[in-house]
């Protein structure tokens, strides 16, 4: 039966803690603005917005040094060193008792930092609150729905309610799926200090690491309400493929290191991982395959192959890129 280990002691929050909101930047002159905003337009006066960019080449930077508010513009230290030396960057130079993460194209709702706060001091055993969040994309004219819209039709549901399914002891769930945004996160600073920095040699899901990271020291919560909008255009990071299986990486260190169970003792199991691993590779095979570069695609059906063999489909997409591998083999081409 699952038990429930003893909470980490973390030290009372102040009664109007800083906030320390961390916000990763790269050629989102078109977006920054909109996104800073709607950290100002939380309506919490303790605030420091650390603006990080990295290697812009478009006007993000002049964006973030012309926005009234409390703004500090920092750069990476070499250009477009990713996502997960950025967001260090901030965490070195933040100050805040809670650290809060945005991406510089995602905005938030009205109303999140207060019911995280207070989500925190309800459940002082937690040291991170994340909430639920809505994909936002453009109709087919290009156009983004107003932020306010979303904000109306999730206006009547209660703040302070959890979604059972992703709040406790999550590791095990994580195993399964992301199912933690990075904008929709506060942590005590406490816990950052002990989960440390985000891995720099991760180009995707380092934010998937630290959640696992995290998840083993801290329950984590999650607000059922919706409370920020990832905006899904294609300059994305996650809308391109790299040829390296990220998640799939992370996954496979996180079992090595701590297995398949919680703190409290709830787990997977053996056939869940299997079919978890099938997803992970089935889908960077099909991404690759269909965006041309079949030879690569190779290697993730051969793993998807082996955690499913049932799945049909698996296997001409196996055969159809092993020729390719193979072709290219042949020519030189690959090593």
């Amino acid at each position: 039966m699952p038990s429930n280990p003893p909470a980490p002691f973390w030290p009372v929050l102040t009664d109007s803690p800083l906030v320390s909101v961390i916000v990763p930047a790269c050629n989102c002159a078109d977006f920054l603005e909109e996104t800073l905003q709607s950290i100002v337009d939380q309506d919490y006066p303790h605030l420091e917005i650390i603006v990080i960019d990295d290697g812009s080449t478009d006007d993000t930077a002049a964006v973030a040094r012309g926005f009234q508010g409390p703004v500090q513009l920092l750069q990476t230290a070499q250009p477009s060193s990713g996502a997960g030396a950025s967001r260090n960057v901030g965490l070195r130079a933040a100050r805040g008792d809670l650290i809060a993460f945005l991406d510089g194209d995602d905005v938030w709702l009205p109303g999140k930092l207060q019911a995280q706060i207070e989500c925190l001091r309800a459940h002082p055993e937690c040291a991170m609150v994340a909430s639920e969040f809505a994909l936002w994309s453009p109709d087919e004219n290009g156009m983004w729905r107003a932020p306010g819209a979303f904000a109306r039709e999730t206006g009547e549901e209660d703040p302070q309610a959890l979604d059972p399914e992703r709040s406790g002891w999550i590791y095990h769930r994580l195993l399964l799926d992301t199912i933690v945004w990075t904008g929709a996160v506060v942590m005590r600073r406490e816990l950052v200090e002990t989960v440390g920095q985000f891995r720099e040699d991760l180009r995707l899901a380092q934010d998937y690491d630290y959640w696992l990271r995290a998840s083993r020291l801290s329950p984590v919560l999650t607000l059922a309400r919706s409370f920020a909008l990832y905006r899904r255009h294609p300059q994305s990071a996650t809308r391109k493929w790299a040829p390296v299986n990220y998640a799939a990486s992370v996954l496979e260190t996180a079992i090595q290191t701590w297995g398949l169970n919680s703190p409290d003792g709830q787990g997977i199991t053996q056939r869940e991982l299997r079919n978890r691993r099938f997803g992970l590779h089935f889908s960077m095979g099909y991404n690759l395959f269909h965006s041309g570069d079949r030879a690569a695609a190779a290697p993730s059906f051969l793993e998807a192959g082996r955690n499913q063999p049932t799945y049909w489909r698996t296997w001409p997409y196996l055969f159809l890129s092993g020729l390719s591998w193979t072709g290219q083999r042949l020519t030189g081409r690959l090593p």
